[in-house]
């Protein structure tokens, strides 16, 4: 029994560490982005976006690192070098192509009106959770690949990615049933859909 109590601490250990370095650094990313954006700048809209998606990348890039450097150091501190690489790179790429992805997909389905009549929320729910799934199996393929075994990081990305896919759905779900629905009234006020 001893052993398993261990492995769940282990788990609960590098679950917390992800919650940290991952979601700390995407919402440090984001205020730093958000912070360059509010710049008073005399520069184009697209230009301005740009130049406040390089600090949100760095940063979100680096907590990738030091993610896979915390895996590292307690998985194989001998190998501590390929879980930075591995958290660095898989991380902030993977979320900057979910970003790109998505937008891409807006503009498409939202803004021309390419779309059967979807309600927004369903359409963020549709949208959303594959993204979830593969940023989230991205990064566990990644840490995975560290190791230096493909069997594990195909199993570490596929239940990595599927557990966050089936948890962002329930919490985004039982959000919507308490009232923060993406696309409702006063929901930009709120943001609803930063806040799922």
């Amino acid at each position: 029994m001893q052993n398993r109590a261990d492995t769940n601490h282990l788990g609960l250990a590098f679950g917390l560490r992800t919650a940290l370095y991952l979601v700390g650094g995407m919402l440090a990313g984001l205020a730093a982005g958000f912070a360059v954006h509010g710049l008073p700048m005399h520069v184009p809209e697209a230009t301005k976006n740009v130049l406040s998606a390089v600090p949100t990348i760095i940063l979100i890039t680096a907590a990738g690192a030091l993610w896979g450097r915390s895996l590292g150091l307690h998985l194989a501190p001998a190998m501590v070098h390929r879980f930075v690489w591995a958290g660095g790179l898989a991380y902030g790429p993977a979320i900057l192509l979910a970003g790109l992805g998505l937008t891409l997909l807006e503009v498409t389905l939202v803004e021309r009106g390419r779309l059967p009549q979807l309600e927004i929320h369903i359409l963020y729910t549709l949208l959303f959770v594959p993204a979830t799934i593969m940023i989230a199996g991205t990064g566990a393929l990644a840490i995975g690949l560290a190791t230096g075994s493909n069997r594990l990081a195909a199993s570490m990305g596929a239940r990595a990615g599927l557990a966050a896919g089936l948890a962002f759905l329930v919490v985004n779900l039982a959000m919507d049933a308490l009232g923060w629905r993406v696309g409702a009234p006063g929901a930009a006020e709120r943001a609803t859909m930063l806040t799922v």
